[in-house]
């Protein structure tokens, strides 16, 4: 099981431009820009910027116990997706960190002149206005800290946890597990206002070129906002029929499919192998008629219709559940968005426990709005 939520604010923040806002952008960034010095114009340091996430944990919480869950049972990832990038290293690593006070994401956009102060920024955690609610520069709190390398700001966030990522010749999108986060939170060691993405000290401070990522913010009019995915293998397996032979030749039916759901809806979904020719024995039942399960490890996934873009890729969150109905999973459309197309796939193991054959037989459903 893979739930998705979208975030409430986002924001980019930018030391070179310390009071802007940028609530109202359409992408967030990572970028660096040398600093000149007093020195024959020489590059000493760095200006860069940080992405400031923030999501509604009572309401992801609420909505995982509505369904007959414990929230502490799952995993949390933070996904953004990537737009452009341009000159970064070969390697890299970005950080995640809790962020250690409220803020607020503005209307701002990074265009617009003169600049947009209203809201959060490098300096001001919810606008210039505001001169007494800044980030935190010294005598930080227990646990929090902060650090910049030519104007100070940039945010404040728990040391107490963090989360990573690395790139290793590759541009991607971000796929951060902040279970470690959340966990805090759940705990209540930490109270949650988001999230701070920023390259690691190392990658802050020297002088290496990283002029720009960017990806989709909420902002986006595309279908490729931040998410966060709370992840649990819900499958179970009970029942006593027999598991598809898969050196030979079969074919998978998905029985209840209905081509439109409403907003909200979980249907069970059941798949039925069936062999495409049967060993001929004597019998007064149709050969066809027998009944299968799909393998143990069998998984699924969902994409948008007509895209190679995975909604819910394969996991070991997207295990199918197996019964004496067949095999199945239980989807919770309310963390899809509406209004759109989407196409289910199987992943099957085969016998030799290594390879596999990826099913797209067309299953595609459209989600309307209620």
């Amino acid at each position: 099981m893979i739930l998705r939520f979208y975030p409430t604010k986002d924001a980019t923040i930018y030391e070179n431009d310390p009071e802007r806002n940028t609530g109202r952008d359409q992408v967030l960034e990572l970028i660096k820009i040398g600093a000149t010095g007093s020195v024959s114009g020489a590059v000493t340091a760095s200006y860069n910027s940080r992405i400031l996430l923030n999501f509604d944990y009572t309401s992801i919480s609420a909505s995982i116990v509505s369904l007959g869950y414990d929230p502490n049972n799952f995993d949390f990832g933070v996904k953004l997706f990537a737009t452009a990038a341009e000159e970064i290293p070969v390697e890299y690593s970005l950080e995640a960190y809790p962020i250690s006070g409220s803020w607020e994401m503005g209307v701002g956009r990074s265009s617009i002149s003169p600049a947009n102060t209203e809201g959060v920024s490098w300096y001001y955690k919810a606008g210039k206005t505001d001169i007494f609610n800044i980030w935190v520069t010294s005598s930080y709190a227990a646990q929090v800290t902060a650090s910049w390398q030519v104007n100070p700001g940039g945010g404040n966030w728990y040391t107490s946890s963090a989360a990573s990522q690395s790139f290793d010749y590759t541009t991607t999108d971000v796929d951060m597990d902040i279970t470690s986060i959340i966990r805090q939170v759940q705990s209540g060691s930490i109270e949650f206002n988001g999230i701070i993405i920023k390259k690691n000290d190392i990658a802050e401070q020297d002088l290496q070129k990283f002029k720009k990522f960017q990806f989709y913010s909420k902002e986006t009019q595309t279908i490729y906002s931040p998410v966060i995915e709370a992840r649990y293998n819900d499958s179970v397996t009970t029942g006593s029929l027999s598991i598809i032979d898969t050196e030979q030749e079969f074919n998978v039916v998905c029985t209840n499919l209905r081509e439109r759901y409403k907003e909200g809806a979980r249907p069970r979904l059941t798949f039925a192998p069936r062999y495409r020719y049967p060993a001929i024995i004597y019998q007064t039942s149709s050969l066809f008629l027998d009944q299968y399960r799909l393998p143990s490890g069998s998984q699924y996934a969902v994409y948008y219709a007509h895209s190679d873009d995975s909604v819910i890729g394969f996991s070991d969150y997207t295990h199918l559940s197996h019964d004496d109905r067949g095999s199945y999973v239980k989807l919770h459309l309310d963390s899809f968005q509406p209004e759109r197309y989407y196409r289910l796939l199987l992943k099957i193991p085969q016998e030799d426990g290594v390879s596999y054959d990826i099913y797209d037989r067309n299953w595609i459903f459209k989600i309307e709005r209620n």
